[in-house]
């Protein structure tokens, strides 16, 4: 049965999911998704390995087309020409090429921004994460904390209509991740985008996101909503985050 999430009731919808649905040939992986993302707000979304979590994001950002349905923002059907929408892969993606700033700017550059307002959102996005002393350098001059830094900077600063991010730290060691994590927090409780974070790790998606969709095994639609209500910065051991951690874990276990 398939659990559509809740239109949000005191925020603007942002993002509308409307009977999403990818076949690779007689393959069906996404099964008539529904659901909408509020402005501003920070969603999650977990699930079983192997469910079509990237295939969903490709589908999301128009990397691929869907089979059927579609995904609309502010109403209108989404297109990469029109709207910014900004992806974080799961490996690195900063151009060596390029400095640390012309990093970040790149997306600016790509978009047509003016090169004042490059300039000025490149120094703010920089003193935002840290990046201001080391913008000079090369990505193989920088720790690889940095390099996700510049990527996750470079995707907020276009001001996205959209930002989806897809497990941007599971290749990080654990303490590193949690830092990476409060920054991303702190970025988007500045910056206000709305967020949709794919990731495979329960307890990463309960410490980041306000609201979980739990995705089912293939062929792939939503099994449930699971709202995330709990003060920031989180404490893993507050018996509310175990409880809610329990929960989803239990979601993705039994099918």
């Amino acid at each position: 049965m398939q659990v559509a999430a809740l239109k949000p009731d005191t925020k603007q919808v942002k993002i509308e999911v409307k009977n999403l649905t990818k076949r690779f040939g007689d393959l069906l992986v996404l099964n008539r998704i529904n659901f909408h993302v509020a402005q501003g707000e920070f969603l999650a979304i977990v699930g079983p390995t192997g469910c079509g979590k990237t295939t969903f994001l490709n589908c999301l950002s128009k990397l691929i087309p869907t089979s059927e349905g579609n995904i609309f923002i502010d109403g209108e059907v989404a297109d990469p020409k029109r709207h910014n929408i900004s992806f974080v892969f799961q490996e690195p993606t900063c151009l060596p090429w390029r400095t640390v700033r012309q990093n970040v700017a790149y997306g600016m550059q790509i978009k047509g921004f003016p090169a004042a307002k490059i300039n000025e959102r490149v120094d703010f996005m920089l003193d935002l994460v840290g990046l201001t002393e080391t913008q000079s350098l090369y990505p193989n001059q920088v720790s690889a904390s940095m390099v996700q830094r510049i990527t996750v900077a470079r995707a907020f600063a276009v001001d996205p209509d959209l930002l989806l991010m897809d497990e941007p730290y599971g290749q990080l060691d654990v303490k590193l991740r949690y830092y990476l994590e409060d920054e991303l927090v702190k970025l988007w409780q500045t910056l206000k985008s709305t967020v949709i974070f794919v990731t495979h790790n329960i307890e990463e998606a309960v410490y980041v996101a306000e609201r979980i969709l739990v995705l089912s095994n293939k062929p792939t639609n939503i099994k449930a909503e699971v709202n995330v209500d709990l003060p920031r910065p989180r404490s893993l051991i507050d018996p509310d985050f175990v409880a809610i951690r329990k929960h989803v874990t239990e979601l993705i276990r039994w099918w």
